[in-house]
């Protein structure tokens, strides 16, 4: 799991920071916040800004405003700020509280407009150049230095596995050896960005999403790639959660555990140790261990009471106390793709099914003919299925979907994996799915391939309501 700071969709991240616009115009005006603390990341970024001579021929550029900015909440902090002066050049260093992945704009003149905007990595002893021409009409622009350019190749990599896997869901779906050969191909390019960009940032993270896309496909070489990832890898808790996982399926609980206990010798921040204790705690929770689950848990919070971790403690003794087999199912309400309201309320009377997937996921795909042939052998009336993709691009689901036999309910979870939709069950993986009786009673949770489970599960439901 990355830091706070940068969240695994930087995309959608950076979406939630331009929100600010009339604030970030404040700050263009005023200056805002543009002080360094003393353990500040600084890089540096110069360049040139230019007006096509068709729009203006006076050859004077100056006035435009160059900004890096970082929004949390309503709280607007200015990294770096400079203007350009009649030539169209500038010079500006940016202070950042962390490495990270930061909006670039640039404003208009007296900053009353802002023209374009684009993504840039703050990094130590970065040196970056930009060059734009005004107005880009719709074209992109980028930051140029050795840390940009990983990121750059990083989202190229990552475009274009999604196009692949578009194209695969449109055509043969089931073809689970060129999803295998897609899935491990993307998955070494992103690992060998390190060699090209040693130590850049998103080489990082295109390191820990290899092993991401890896996982399940390839759990031995998981495990080995996971041991080579250092500390100062911004999601270096991710990686453990994933390694745990991984051996999980290979050598058992027992092993899981071991190899964290290896990750929290490694882990060099509190932040770092608390997350591998949450890691700890998750793995309890998913072989219903209540008891060293919360106690975990609990630990978790007395150790590191600083941390986010310790909300997510809470979290997790929420999850033991509420979602395990017996208790009350939390409400849910949600909208479906054909814009109908869905309350879990309202299908009380007979065992709903909440299945939680990514549309692609080669192992839910596996399973969807032994799913769709459950759903036959019951009736409308007796069973709900409530399919929740965790993947909120639309274009993936309905390629998805497109000449697939998919029945029953479906919805597109607001803010995927992360979003209230899959938080409400502490969904962390997919496929998941939850079982709940017809008084509206937990039943089971099944995670990965445990669908046997959850077969046999539904029918001993069905047959003891018969």
């Amino acid at each position: 799991m990355r830091n706070a700071c940068v969240r695994r969709d930087d995309d959608r991240s950076l979406r939630g920071r331009l929100r600010w616009g009339i604030l970030f115009a404040l700050a263009v005006v005023l200056g805002v916040g543009c002080q360094s603390a003393p353990d500040a990341v600084e890089s540096y970024v110069e360049g040139r800004i230019t007006v096509r001579s068709d729009i203006d021929a006076t050859g004077d550029y100056s006035g435009f405003r160059v900004l890096v900015a970082d929004a949390n909440g309503r709280s607007i902090d200015t990294l770096g700020i400079a203007t350009t002066g009649t030539d169209g050049r500038f010079q500006m260093n940016v202070a950042a509280p962390e490495r990270g992945i930061y909006p670039l704009m640039i404003w208009g003149r007296q900053g009353q407009r802002r023209l374009a905007s684009t993504d840039y990595v703050v990094a130590s002893g970065d040196s970056a150049t930009l060059e734009v021409e005004l107005p880009l009409e719709g074209r992109r622009f980028f930051v140029r230095s050795s840390e940009n350019a990983a990121l750059s190749a990083y989202r190229n990599t990552m475009a274009q596995h999604r196009r692949t896997l578009v194209k695969r869901l449109q055509t043969d779906a089931r073809d689970s050896t060129t999803m295998s050969r897609s899935i491990r191909q993307t998955s070494s390019t992103l690992w060998n960005l390190q060699e090209t960009f040693p130590g850049a940032y998103a080489s990082q993270l295109a390191a820990t999403e290899s092993l991401s896309l890896l996982s399940g496909w390839n759990d031995s070489l998981v495990v080995a790639r996971a041991k080579e990832i250092e500390p100062s890898n911004p999601r270096f808790v991710e990686v453990a959660q994933i390694a745990r996982r991984a051996s999980s399926r290979l050598h058992g609980q027992a092993a899981a555990l071991d190899l964290l206990d290896t990750f929290a010798k490694w882990a060099q921040t509190n932040q770092q140790r608390a997350g591998v204790q949450a890691a700890r705690v998750r793995a309890f929770i998913d072989s219903l261990q209540a008891d060293a689950a919360l106690a975990a848990a609990q630990k978790l919070k007395n150790e590191y009471p600083n941390t986010k971790w310790a909300e997510w403690a809470d979290r997790a003794t929420y999850e033991v106390n509420n979602l395990l087999p017996g208790t009350e199912a939390p409400s849910l309400t949600a909208t479906t793709v054909s814009g109908d309201s869905l309350a879990l309320q309202a299908l009380r009377g007979r065992p709903v099914v909440l299945e939680y997937y990514r549309p692609g996921d080669d192992l839910f795909a596996r399973q969807m003919a032994t799913r769709n042939a459950l759903y036959r052998a019951t009736r409308a009336d007796s069973v709900a299925f409530v399919s929740i993709s965790v993947e909120p691009d639309t274009l993936l689901h309905e390629a998805f979907t497109e000449n697939r036999s998919f029945p029953g309910h479906h919805v597109i979870a607001p803010g995927g994996i992360d979003g209230p939709l899959a938080k409400t069950y502490n969904i962390a993986d997919v496929p998941s799915r939850v079982l709940i009786d017809e008084e509206g009673k937990m039943v089971g949770r099944y995670s990965g391939a445990a669908f046997l489970a959850f077969q046999e599960d539904l029918t001993r439901l069905l047959d003891d309501g018969s």
